[in-house]
């Protein structure tokens, strides 16, 4: 399921798309932490490539892409929350020492972001997710029509 994504997401860009597998293949080699680094660099450039804009943070692009009903709601409070969201995890891994912090799961329990272990479960947690939202990103983009 994850691959179909991926080869689509492959035609909009082909470096988008070698990203993307780069990431499942580190994931594949027990890299998470790189794994999880290529894939939110990835989601960056492409929410960057649909507005056509490579001059404003994260949180802007995810912003307009959400006002111009390109990114659903429920799909812009899992990518931009700082709190709870992608953007919170990818803030600690960007700018902060990750080591000092914790994931909490979904059973309450905190997951030491200092363990292999946690990168693995952060990854395949949300991977499938993000990938799903960078395909309906693109669909729901002009892309669609120039196709």
């Amino acid at each position: 399921f994850v691959n179909k994504l991926i080869d689509e997401i492959w035609q909009y860009s082909h470096y988008y798309g070698d990203m993307l597998f780069t990431s499942l293949r580190l994931h594949d080699n027990e890299e998470d932490y790189a794994a999880i680094l290529v894939l939110f660099n990835a989601m960056e450039l492409i929410c960057k490539s649909v507005r056509e804009n490579y001059n404003q943070n994260f949180l802007q692009d995810l912003s307009d892409l959400k006002n111009n009903n390109i990114l659903s709601e429920e799909d812009y409070d899992f990518l931009a929350s700082k709190e709870s969201g992608i953007r919170g995890i990818r803030n600690i891994m960007t700018h902060r020492n990750a080591y000092q912090y914790c994931l909490e799961g979904t059973d309450g329990k905190a997951l030491p972001f200092a363990e292999p272990g946690t990168w693995t479960i952060v990854f395949e947690s949300y991977a499938p997710r993000i990938i799903q939202i960078l395909y309906e990103i693109l669909n729901n983009s002009h892309w669609k029509n120039e196709r």
